[in-house]
């Protein structure tokens, strides 16, 4: 199939757009690229026409949408979800806790369901499992605002994240989609569903903060948190009304239905024989990659204005909400301009990995250098409000925020690679992305927890007069020495 998206009726069959010529419209799926090799890199020769590129951009468009209502329904919680655990509860007994499980809920939720939507997706396919995702976030969203219970709300945002598979339903799709397009394209293509996220983290907390409390006096059902919860109501809404009227089907049923050589989740191990996805020394590395890098991100999100908001007695610099939004605000500024500018040029110039190695290099130097030095200029009798205080805190925002916010395209495409040379690669796409959800959920459920009893116990324990409040952030540069680089070296020298 050729040219055009398929009409009604079409939708289980896979989307190819490459190379017209009577060869390449024998590829499907996973073998589509390696039939297409002669036209050009990734099958697009030179006479492919306007009507297949306007395909491309609309699947990428629809798929930027999905990643923006995502990344809005996690991050616009972050301005109020202390003040929503408190309301919720009536009292600020062990608000930390509770606030913690109330976030954490919903990646418990994506932990536990993310192999089984894998398996699911294969099955019935990419479309109709986002849509059944896109239509239980609708349902859960606004049950959410309309709830006044603390422990519902819990278990709601529990069964949100069980029935929740949009992030690697889309990256699978795009990957899909994208994989006879070339790697310029493809890197293009994760580029901007980064920058979507980059725009969705700064939208988010900015609406969130502005919509909370903002319900009408006397409006009866309307809870405090119910303007944001609606709002994101709105946006999946708008994503599934998307998604059902233009985004095609680019799951491979023939391939995908062939017995598999060895097992849904195997690929070809030693001497031909099967080991199973979760046995390869190199997608374990890529798992601890993906995780340690969420589990650094994450951290430094939380830790940060909890040292920006700490007094100047203690080594902090005693700032408010403001500030520190205003600094969130230039490192999400400057991820989208990377993202869309210079890193698509840096990965067509140098191999992933050590792009990957590359950009975590600064970040790791500067991380425990960034408290200590705070402190140094707080203690010297600096204002808070200076600029020489300000630009440190911009400055490094902007490393974490550009640096290792635009390693979540890295991370992408070497997994899309990895996946690429195994056997049934695209029946091991769908899993392989949801292991990473996986990982990824499981370290943004524990990471916020260590991260900030490690905040507690550098500035009250006893480690207090050695560490101090650069305590967890020092945790945070061995975690990301540890995944960011050895672990991409291990990864690199078993490629090799």
């Amino acid at each position: 199939m050729t040219g055009s998206y398929p009409g009604s009726g079409q939708w289980r069959q896979p989307l190819l757009q490459g190379c017209a010529s009577p060869r390449c419209l024998e590829g499907t799926g996973a073998n589509a690229q390696e039939v297409c090799s002669h036209s050009g890199e990734g099958g697009f020769g030179p006479t492919q026409d306007k009507e297949q590129r306007r395909g491309l951009r609309k699947h990428l468009a629809v798929c930027c949408m999905v990643m923006f209502a995502e990344g809005f329904s996690a991050t616009q919680l972050f301005p109020y979800i202390s003040a929503m655990a408190e309301d919720l509860r009536g009292n600020q007994e062990s608000l930390g806790t509770f606030t913690g499980l109330l976030y954490t809920a919903f990646s418990f939720g994506t932990l536990l369901s993310s192999v089984v939507w894998a398996k699911a997706s294969n099955t019935y396919g990419r479309r109709w499992c986002l849509l059944l995702g896109l239509s239980s976030n609708v349902a859960m969203t606004m049950a959410i605002a309309l709830c006044t219970d603390y422990w519902a709300i819990v278990g709601l945002r529990l069964l949100s994240g069980l029935l929740n598979n949009n992030l690697s339903a889309v990256r699978t799709t795009l990957r899909e989609r994208f994989a006879v397009a070339g790697g310029e394209e493809e890197r293009r293509a994760f580029s901007l569903l980064t920058v979507s996220f980059g725009v969705s983290s700064v939208a988010g907390p900015s609406l969130g903060g502005m919509l909370y409390g903002q319900s009408p006096a006397g409006a009866g059902l309307l809870q405090p948190w119910s303007p944001p919860m609606l709002t994101c109501t709105g946006f999946y809404f708008a994503c599934l009304v998307v998604v059902a009227l233009l985004l095609p089907e680019t799951a491979d049923f023939q391939e995908l239905r062939k017995p598999p050589s060895g097992g849904g989740l195997a690929a070809a191990g030693e001497g031909g024989q099967e080991v199973p996805l979760l046995r390869r020394g190199r997608f374990l590395l890529l798992l601890a990659m993906g995780g340690g890098h969420s589990y650094v991100l994450l951290g430094w999100e939380l830790v940060y204005p909890l040292l920006a908001r700490l007094r100047r007695s203690a080594g902090g610099e005693g700032w408010g909400t403001p500030e520190i939004g205003c600094t969130f605000l230039i490192g999400s500024a400057g991820l989208v301009l990377y993202s869309l500018l210079v890193f698509p040029r840096l990965a067509a110039r140098t191999s992933v990995s050590r792009l990957w190695m590359y950009h975590w290099a600064l970040p790791l130097l500067a991380m425990p250098v960034f408290p200590r030095a705070l402190e140094w200029m707080v203690r010297a009798g600096v204002s808070s409000a200076s600029m020489p205080v300000r630009l440190w805190n911009y400055a490094m925002q902007l490393l974490v925020s550009v640096l290792l916010g635009s390693q979540f395209i890295s991370l992408q495409l070497l997994l899309n690679s990895y996946v690429a040379e195994q056997p049934d690669s695209q029946r091991l796409l769908a899993v392989a992305n949801s292991y990473m959800v996986s990982m990824q959920a499981l370290v943004r459920a524990t990471s916020p927890l260590v991260t900030g009893s490690l905040f507690t116990l550098g500035i009250h324990g006893d480690w207090k007069d050695i560490f101090g409040a650069a305590l967890p952030i020092d945790h945070l540069a061995l975690v990301g020495l540890a995944s960011g680089i050895l672990c991409a070296l291990a990864f690199e020298r078993r490629e090799a």
